[in-house]
C-alpha cells in the first residue's frame, strides 16, 4: 500500500518554533518531525510515499531527496496554491492506482496499520478513519461512531471525553471523483459529510499513542515523549541500550536514575569502545556509560548553540532539577543533499518511417504513426547545485552563459533550447550546468530533443521531482514549440526518454508508445545492413517542417502513404522480414522527398543516387530533411564498396549500435 503524506501547510499555529522551516521538518530528538513518520511507515513494509508539499517545499524535497536512505522511493506532489487537505490528495492522484493510506503531517499515531487496512478491506466504505479516546476534545471535536460507521461530527466542547480523529485515514481511489481538481477542498468539511452521510466512512478505534504537534504545548509534549523512550536505568544491559540506539534510529540513550535525573549517556561509539576492551552484552550499562556527558540548562540557547559549533554531537538539555527535557544534536541543521553532484545522458535517434506525421498539425486531424530506434550516440549533462541564484552553463555548442538568476534569462539565441526548458521548470534555486554532444542539432538524429529531455532530468533530479516518462516529453516539446515558436514533432523526445525501439502513435487525445521486443540476433543482423553517412550540410528542421505545414492539404495524401509505411514497417520489424525494410525506407524517402522541395537538395539526392548504384538497396535523410544523416540500408557483402564511393565525394561514415537504456541519471557523491 502507498501512503501519503500531507505536508504542505504554513503551520501558522506553530510560527514561533517553525518560522524558517515548514511545520513537519520541525527538530524532535535531531529528526525532523516527517522522518519520525516516515521511519514508521517503514516499521509496517510501507516503500512507496507520495509527499504534498507547498510552503517551503524545496527544504523538504533536499532533506529526504528520493527516499533511498530509508530504503524507500519517495515522490512530490507540489502546489502552487494551497489545495487544502482533499485538494492536496487530488493533486497526488497521478500516482495512486489503489487503496491507499494518508496521513496529516502534524500527527503521529502508534496505531497498528496491518490491523487498520484488514480492517479497511473488510469493509465497504470510501473511507476508514482512525479514531482514539481522548479526555478533551475540546480542540478536536468528538465523533459519533455506530457499528463502525461515522455518523456524525460534533461541536468542540471543553472537558468532554470522547472519540477524536487522529488524521490518518484509508482511501479507495473512488474518493478522487468526490474532488474537483485544482480547487482548495477540506477532507474535514466538503468531503467527510459527504462521506458519512452515503454511509461510506467507517471508523477504526484503537488504543494507543496518538499527538497532534500542530500546536506549541503539544509539541512540547511530543518531544517529552520521545525523549523519554531514550532512557535507561543504571542496571539496564548493554543489550537494551543497543536496542534502542536501532529501533529509535537516535544514536543516543540516556541513562536515568529512580527521578529521572541524568547520570550517564551511551552512544553507539561508546559501547563498541566497551565491547573490544572486553566488556560484555548483558553488563549492567553503568559500566560502560559515560558518567560525566556535557549538558546545559534549558533556555540557554546562546550555550546550546556554542557547545553544537564545538563539534559536540548531542547535547542533553537540563531543567532546574537537573532532569533530561530535550536533547539537541549538531544534525538538526537540515542536511544537504546526499548528492549535490548529478550526471546524466539521453541517447540520439534513427528514424525508419513515419516522419512528419507526429506534427500536431497533421495527427491531431488525421493520427500519425512513427517507427524509431535510439543508438548508442549521446548528449551529456553534470549539474551541480549552488548556494546562491546564479545559473552558470558550459557547453561545446557555444561559450557558455553566466546569468545572476533566472529572471535575467533572455532569448538571443545564444543557447536558447537550454534557457527554455530552465524557463518552464523555473527552480528555485542556482546551478552550474555542463554539456557535452556526441552529435550537434540540426544533422537529423534528435540531438534537440535529447538534449531538452536531458536537462529537464537533470534539473527535476536536483529538485527532488520525479517527472513521468510523458511530463519530460511535454516540457522538451514545450521548450522548442511554445518558448521558442519551432514547429516539430513529439518522436524525438519519446525516443529519447524511451530508449529502444519504439513504434509510436498520436492522436488528439494521446500518445501511445509501444516498445518492439526484438529477437537480439535480428537486432545483429539489421544493424549489420545498416550504414550512417553525414552528407556535410546541417539543416533547420523548424523551417523544413513550416514548409510542410504550408498548403497542408497538399500534403495529406502524402503524409497519409507515410503513416502506412510506417505500420509496414513495424509489422516488418516485428516478423524479422529484412527484406523488406531497405524497400521501405526508399519508398517512405521517395514520399516524403515530394512534400516540399525543402526536405532534399542537389547534395542530397547525389548522395543518395550514388549509394544505390554502391550496394545500397534504399535508404532516407534522417530528420526533417534539408541536411545531416541519411541512413541507408545495404547489402553487407558491399558495405565497403558503398563506403568508399560516400567518402570519395566528401561524406562520413559514422559507426553506431542500437541502445536500449533511454535516459539515465545518476549521482556523484561529491
Amino acid at each position: 500500500m502507498k501512503a501519503v503524506i500531507l505536508a504542505g501547510g504554513f503551520g501558522s499555529r506553530l510560527k514561533e518554533i517553525s518560522r524558517d522551516i515548514p511545520k513537519p521538518m520541525v527538530s524532535i530528538a535531531g529528526k525532523p518531525f516527517l522522518e519520525h513518520q516516515i521511519n514508521f511507515l517503514r516499521e509496517y513494509g510501507i516503500k512507496e510515499v507520495i509527499i504534498t508539499v507547498h510552503y517551503m517545499a524545496n527544504k523538504i524535497k533536499s532533506y529526504f531527496g528520493d527516499g533511498l536512505r530509508w530504503d524507500m522511493n519517495i515522490t512530490y506532489c507540489e502546489e502552487e496554491s494551497p489545495l487544502g487537505t482533499g485538494g492536496a490528495i487530488k493533486n497526488a492522484e497521478q500516482y495512486i492506482d489503489d487503496a491507499f493510506l494518508v496521513l496529516n503531517g502534524d500527527s503521529y499515531s502508534k496505531i497498528d496499520l496491518k490491523r487498520f487496512m484488514e480492517f479497511h478491506k473488510n469493509m465497504n466504505n470510501i473511507c476508514t478513519m482512525s479514531l482514539t479516546k481522548s479526555t478533551d476534545s475540546s480542540y478536536y471535536g468528538n465523533v459519533i461512531l455506530e457499528n463502525n460507521k461515522i455518523k456524525e461530527f460534533s461541536e468542540k466542547k471543553a472537558d468532554t471525553e470522547g472519540l477524536i480523529n487522529t488524521g490518518i485515514y484509508i482511501f479507495e481511489p473512488k474518493i478522487f471523483d468526490y474532488i474537483i481538481k485544482s480547487e482548495n477542498v477540506s477532507l474535514e468539511k466538503d468531503i467527510f459529510p459527504k462521506l458519512s452521510k452515503e454511509g461510506t466512512l467507517g471508523g477504526y478505534q484503537y488504543e494507543g499513542y496518538f499527538m497532534d504537534i500542530g500546536r506549541p504545548e503539544t509539541y512540547k509534549k511530543f518531544k517529552e515523549d520521545v525523549i523519554k523512550t531514550l532512557f535507561l536505568k543504571e542496571n539496564d544491559s548493554v543489550m537494551e541500550a543497543m536496542k534502542k540506539i536501532h529501533y529509535s534510529e537516535i544514536n543516543l540513550v540516556i541513562v536515568v536514575n529512580e527521578e529521572n535525573k541524568l547520570v550517564g549517556v551511551l552512544t553507539e561509539r561508546i559501547i563498541k569502545k566497551f565491547l573490544i576492551s572486553g566488556g560484555k552484552l548483558e553488563y549492567p550499562v553503568k559500566n560502560a556509560m559515560i558518567t560525566d556527558p556535557i549538558t546545559t540548562k534549558e533556555g540557554e540557547e546562546n550555550e546550546i548553540r556554542k557547545l553544537l559549533l564545538r563539534g559536540i554531537n548531542a547535547l542533553p538539555i537540563l531543567n532546574e532539577n537537573g532532569k533530561v527535557v530535550d536533547v539537541r544534536f549538531r544534525s538538526e541543521k537540515l542536511k544537504e543533499e546526499k548528492f549535490s553532484i548529478i550526471r546524466g545522458r539521453a541517447p540520439l535517434r534513427i528514424s525508419f518511417a513515419g516522419g512528419g506525421t507526429d506534427l500536431p498539425h497533421f495527427f491531431e486531424k488525421y493520427g500519425g504513426a512513427v517507427i524509431s530506434a535510439t543508438i548508442n550516440k549521446y548528449c551529456y549533462g553534470t549539474i551541480i547545485k549552488r548556494a546562491d541564484s546564479k545559473i552558470i552553463i558550459d557547453s561545446d555548442l557555444s561559450n557558455g552563459l553566466i546569468i545572476n538568476s533566472i529572471n535575467e534569462l533572455k532569448y538571443d539565441g545564444n543557447l536558447d533550447l537550454i534557457k527554455a526548458v530552465i524557463k518552464i521548470i523555473n527552480p528555485e534555486f542556482g546551478f552550474e550546468l555542463y554539456l557535452h554532444n556526441d552529435i550537434p542539432p540540426g544533422r537529423g538524429l534528435g540531438s534537440s530533443a535529447s538534449l531538452a529531455v536531458l536537462i529537464v532530468n537533470l534539473i527535476g533530479q536536483l529538485q527532488c521531482t520525479k517527472y513521468s516518462d510523458y511530463d519530460m516529453a511535454k516540457i522538451a516539446y514545450k521548450a522548442e514549440d511554445e518558448e521558442l515558436k519551432i514547429t516539430g514533432g513529439w518522436q524525438d523526445q519519446y525516443a529519447a526518454v524511451s530508449g529502444g525501439f519504439n513504434f509510436m502513435e498520436f492522436d488528439q487525445d494521446k500518445s501511445l508508445i509501444y516498445p518492439l521486443r526484438l529477437k537480439e540476433d535480428f537486432i545483429n543482423e539489421l544493424n549489420h545492413h545498416l550504414l550512417l553517412c553525414y552528407i556535410g550540410q546541417t539543416h533547420d528542421s523548424g523551417k523544413v517542417q513550416d514548409s510542410i505545414i504550408k498548403n497542408e492539404s497538399d500534403k495529406i495524401l502524402g503524409l497519409y502513404d507515410i503513416k502506412n509505411k510506417a505500420i509496414e514497417m513495424r509489422d516488418s520489424l516485428l516478423t524479422g522480414d529484412l527484406s523488406k525494410i531497405g524497400r521501405l525506407l526508399h519508398e517512405s524517402w521517395e514520399k516524403k522527398k515530394n512534400l516540399s522541395q525543402s526536405i532534399s537538395n542537389e547534395r542530397v539526392n547525389m548522395l543518395y543516387d550514388l549509394g544505390l548504384k554502391n550496394g545500397a538497396v534504399g535508404g532516407k535523410l534522417l530528420g526533417a530533411g534539408g541536411g545531416g544523416y541519411i541512413l541507408f540500408f545495404h547489402n553487407p557483402t558491399k558495405k565497403n564498396l558503398l563506403m568508399r564511393s560516400l567518402k570519395n565525394v566528401g561524406a562520413e561514415i559514422m559507426d553506431f549500435q542500437f541502445e536500449f537504456g533511454g535516459t539515465k541519471i545518476w549521482s556523484v557523491d561529491k
